[in-house]
Parts: structure tokens; sequence; C-alpha cells
């Protein structure tokens, strides 16, 4: 547990399979993920292609630097995210991002492609990750602070966007046919949509949302840009849901298919990590498809 200030941060999801063995984290991946609210991260035994660990902390912060100070309290305190891993990832949550061509991609010009789509914002470094299966490059800033804590925990941390794992596992799951096929991740203010024909990614943005029926608003927007009837339309989505919200509810009144996104299934998951946590960070768990 870390405080800061009259702010507490401790887990509220922990979650260790017995097999954990801390001196044997070399032979392990670790995963985090750090978007505005919270931070979680899960360990991965590569040896047994099984996830061991979900801890997962809320984020009670008012403020950038209050935020950092919690962030950074946390990475000092736990057990795990200082220990050496095999392997290591960070997935950072964030609406300001843009997604270039490979074909097309400068590393020296990712600030540019980056500030002509979102503006400048003071005290971030720009980051980028590529993205094999659909030919992409993501373009994304983090506040530098935050990057500074993480490797100085993790020195070989890999950084990701989360728009990378939901590219990679929508191409690697969805049915190559020639409907269009839609995918959409609800986060606190805004929601992402992903477009696919024939396993191809066709479209990717970001929306803000105010009120649960603005996803059906985006969602007719974008179908129509393919001439196709959101009705008969298959539609998967994932996010910081409760079962069955209203967004979801009024969608269902619309889409003839809506399903849950599905985390990968080519990976054993521990017996205490149960479906609903492999669905709420259904990105967490997809990142091992980027590396």
């Amino acid at each position: 547990m870390s405080e800061i200030g009259n702010k507490i941060s401790k887990a509220d999801i922990d979650l260790i399979d017995e097999s954990l063995d801390r001196s044997q984290s070399v032979s392990y991946n670790i995963f985090i993920q750090i978007e505005s609210g919270r931070l979680s991260f899960c360990v991965y035994n590569t040896a047994l292609n099984k996830y061991i660990v979900l801890r997962s902390y809320p984020l009670f912060a008012n403020d950038s630097s209050q935020f950092a100070a919690i962030c950074r309290s946390i990475f000092e305190n736990d057990d795990l995210l200082g220990l050496k891993y095999k392997n290591s990832a960070c997935l950072w949550v964030s609406s300001r991002y843009t997604l270039v061509p490979a074909h097309l991609f400068l590393p020296e010009e990712a600030d540019t492609y980056l500030t002509f789509s979102h503006g400048k914002a003071d005290d971030e470094q720009v980051l980028h990750c590529n993205s094999q299966t659909a030919n992409l490059q993501h373009v994304f800033s983090c506040p530098a602070e935050l990057i500074t804590l993480v490797r100085t925990c993790q020195p070989f941390v890999r950084f990701f966007h989360q728009s990378a794992p939901f590219i990679e596992s929508a191409v690697a799951c969805m049915p190559a046919t020639n409907k269009v096929d839609v995918a959409i991740f609800f986060y606190g203010h805004w929601l992402d949509i992903l477009v696919m024909k024939n396993n191809r990614l066709l479209f990717y943005n970001s929306f803000q949302i105010n009120a649960p029926a603005d996803s059906l608003y985006y969602l007719l927007g974008v179908t129509n840009l393919f001439d196709t009837v959101l009705l008969s339309t298959k539609i998967t989505y994932a996010g910081t849901l409760k079962p069955m919200p209203p967004e979801i509810a009024i969608l269902k009144g619309y889409v003839d298919s809506i399903t849950e996104c599905e985390p990968s299934n080519a990976v054993a998951y521990s017996n205490y990590i149960t479906e609903p946590f492999r669905k709420k960070f259904v990105h967490l768990f997809n990142l091992l498809r980027c590396e």
C-alpha cells in the first residue's frame, strides 16, 4: 500500500498462482498497463505458456503531478514490479495517438505526425511501436516522467499504445470474410472503433463520448462510410464496462450480432484469473501478440 498526501493506492485485484517463483522471474515476462485511473500488470510464465499473476491498483489522482507520484510509490513498493524479467512491455492508454502506414513512416518525423493531429503537449515524450500484421506504426505520447519511472524498474521495457494489441487481436481473430466486421472498445470518456474486412484493417479512430447513445451515433457514421447496414454488422466489444451497461443495451436494439471480445486462447491462465478478469484486461493479456 502506498500513500501520497491523502490519496492511498492499494491493489484491489491481486491474483497470484501458486506456481509463482520469484527466484525464477528471469524466465517470466511482465506486461504493465497504465491509464488515467489504474495501473495494472500481469506476469507470464514463458515455460508454462501461462499467465500466473494479475495485479491492479486504482489511481486516485487529481492532477498529473499527483498521478506521477502515486505511480512512483507503487513501483517502489510493489514486490513484483522491480524484479528482473526475461521481457517487459508497458501499455499506455491514451486518446493522443495517430496511425501511420509503415511505408510512409520516418522515425525522425514521429513528433511531427503526432503534433499535426493533436498539438504539442508539455512534458510528454513521443513514442512509436509497430503493427506487423496491419503494416502500421502507432505514434503516441506519454508523460516523460512516467517513461523514466518505468525504465528505472525495467530498463529494457518496450512501450506500446492500446491500439496495437487491439489491432493485432482483431487481425488474428476476426474471420477472413467479405463482410465488414466492427470492434469497439470503451474507455472512461471515449471509445475506439476498428473496422476489418478480409483480415485487413479498413478504419481505426477514437471518439469522445458523453452519453450512452453516443456509441450508436458514431457506429452509424462509421458503418455508413463503408456502405454497410449497422443491423447486419457483426459487432465485437470490450472495455471497462459493467454487465449489460446502457451503451450495450442501446446497441443490442440496432445490431443483429454483438459479442464480447475474448483474450487470447493460445495461452493458459491461472485458475485465479477467471474469465471476467481476462475480459476486463483483454488488451493487457493480448499484449503478448505484439511481442
